[in-house]
């Protein structure tokens, strides 16, 4: 009965502290995930990229979570894959110091944190402090998981057979290793287990050998986890992970040969420091090392990415097998493939916009739009008795759907068919209207993560964002129209050859950028933010008024 207690009570801290991280994440999320966005692109030094994974490594408590945002991020084309990878390992880094700073004595602060955070999160209105409160909250709870650990574990050194199985574990770091990846992998997180690892370093006669065999199976755990995490997500998502754990994996076999070097040769035993401290200097360490090899992981993600097929976007659409038998499910679901819709979309304005447009794979993203859309429907005509309050979230996912799609079909017919005939000549834009577009079509391109973005997480504060950004492109339309007539005044030959295609192009980019900004629509509505009616009331009649 120790053993099922101690197994019962070590789980079920370690679950608190996954519910602890993915709670306080989402409030972090909706708070500043723009923010985190619009500071990863192209341009941005891979130093702030770093800098960025770091932060967010510690702040979330994990590096697992950072990667799957990352590697979310580049499966979508919001970000590139040595961008997202270089967060990465940042993010491995943030998620050691998160390791020093738990083991600091700051236990003390978890009621008080809960205490703050449950009352913003239960009494606010507000949804952005519900979301101060949400973070704060879950902070709380890390901190109350850790010491169910911590309990868990004191009795297990006195448990008959411990000292053999510890003596066993200081002669075999290679065994320590295994029990490293084996414990990150139940557990779903390398802090956890690192932590619990402490703990229990505390109260038995564990040694320096065994507690760096363990450090290096949980660093080797936790780059297997966020593989096996996404093995069902996009193949630019894979990349950014295998770019990462095969770094991590090599990185930790050549750590663990050194390892076994030291410890049959004594060295190891001329090191005057505990295994408590010792494996914390050595996850400290490691992560800090892999970072000198930031350059060869983008590298590695690029030359990964560079292989897959050119039309990997186009893989059929397939549904989860009971999926329409569960309303639970079918909601995800629908928004899953709806994020596929998303990103088709800025695979067509992508293309659409490329030197040498390809008509015919416009005409397989089209199809590839059609299909999902067709999926989606599928979900929705096939679901089970839901609520109206089930009904009320998946009907505005339906309706933005249906608008996504006949984005395609600007992009595939109107759009793609004004860029064939300006590559063949028949007409040219002047160097004012070339900037007027340019910019409207990166406008376009962050509606598509804004859309994404609300679609997702339905966060009020994105929602008014989208809605004022829609706001801004329609200005940008109407301003390059009126600077287009102007031009036409001065006499600008190249503008009055290519009036037509001008207009009918910002026009159909204010079109299709409208048709993103719906989701916000519903968004509002949803938490009683629109009016019924956007139109300006009448100014009342001077003639008679009193």
């Amino acid at each position: 009965m120790t053993i099922l207690n101690f197994a019962i009570q070590l789980l079920s801290g370690a679950m608190l502290l996954l519910f602890a991280v993915r709670f306080m994440r989402i409030g972090i999320e909706r708070l500043w995930s723009h923010r985190i966005r619009s500071g990863l692109s192209e341009g941005s030094s891979t130093f702030r990229n770093v800098m960025t994974g770091t932060g967010l490594g510690f702040i979330m408590q994990g590096s697992t979570a950072v990667m799957l945002i990352a590697a979310g991020l580049a499966g979508t084309g919001s970000i590139p894959v040595g961008v997202a990878t270089s967060v990465a390992l940042g993010a491995d880094m943030g998620s050691a110091f998160a390791v020093q700073f738990l083991q600091l004595p700051v236990s003390a602060l978890g009621p008080f944190c809960i205490l703050v955070g449950a009352t913003l999160y239960l009494r606010s209105t507000e949804p952005r402090v519900r979301n101060y409160g949400r973070t704060i909250l879950g902070l709380g709870l890390i901190f109350l998981s850790l010491s169910v650990i911590r309990q868990s574990v004191a009795p297990l050194a006195n448990l008959p057979g411990a000292n053999a199985v510890i003596d066993y574990l200081n002669s075999d770091p290679i065994t320590a290793l295994i029990v490293g990846t084996a414990l990150t992998f139940l557990m779903h997180s390398s802090i956890a287990a690192l932590l619990a690892a402490l703990a229990f370093s505390f109260h038995a006669p564990l040694g320096i050998s065994a507690g760096l065999g363990f450090v290096l199976g949980a660093n080797l755990g936790s780059a297997l986890l966020s593989l096996w995490l996404l093995k069902y997500e996009h193949p630019r998502s894979k990349v950014v992970a295998e770019a990462v754990a095969g770094l991590r994996s090599g990185f930790a076999l050549l750590c663990l040969l050194a390892l076994l070097a030291a410890h049959f040769s004594g060295l190891i035993s001329t090191v005057h420091m505990g295994t408590g401290e010792a494996m914390l200097a050595g996850h400290l360490a490691f992560n800090a090392l892999l970072l000198l090899a930031t350059s060869l992981c983008m590298r590695l993600a690029c030359f990964l990415d560079r292989r897959i097929a050119t039309d990997i976007e186009l893989l059929p659409v397939n549904l989860p097998t009971g999926m329409v038998d569960d309303v639970g499910l079918a909601f995800p679901t629908i928004k899953r493939q709806l994020a596929s819709m998303l990103e088709v979309a800025s695979l067509m304005l992508n293309e659409a916009t490329s030197s040498k447009p390809d008509r015919k794979r416009m005409a397989d993203l089209e199809k590839r739009m059609n299909a999902t859309l067709s999926s989606i429907r599928e979900i929705y005509a096939k679901l089970p008795a839901a609520s109206e309050a089930e009904l009320a979230d998946i009907q505005p996912i339906i309706d933005f759907a249906i608008r996504l799609e006949r984005c395609g079909d600007v992009f595939a017919g109107k759009f793609i068919n004004l860029r064939m005939d300006q590559i063949q000549g028949e007409y040219q834009f002047s160097e004012e209207g070339k900037v007027e577009i340019e910019a409207m079509i990166q406008a376009v391109h962050h509606a598509i993560i804004l859309a994404e973005e609300t679609a997702w997480t339905g966060d009020v504060s994105t929602a008014r964002r989208l809605v004022r950004h829609k706001q801004t492109v329609a200005e940008m339309e109407s301003n390059s129209r009126a600077a287009h007539l102007a031009r036409l005044r001065r006499g600008d030959h190249l503008s009055l050859g290519s009036s037509d295609q001008h207009l009918e192009v910002i026009a159909a980019l204010k079109e299709v950028n409208s048709k993103f900004a719906t989701i916000a629509y519903a968004v509002l509505e949803k938490h009683g933010d629109l009016r019924k009616s956007r139109i300006k009331p009448s100014r009342p009649d001077p003639a008679t008024a009193t």
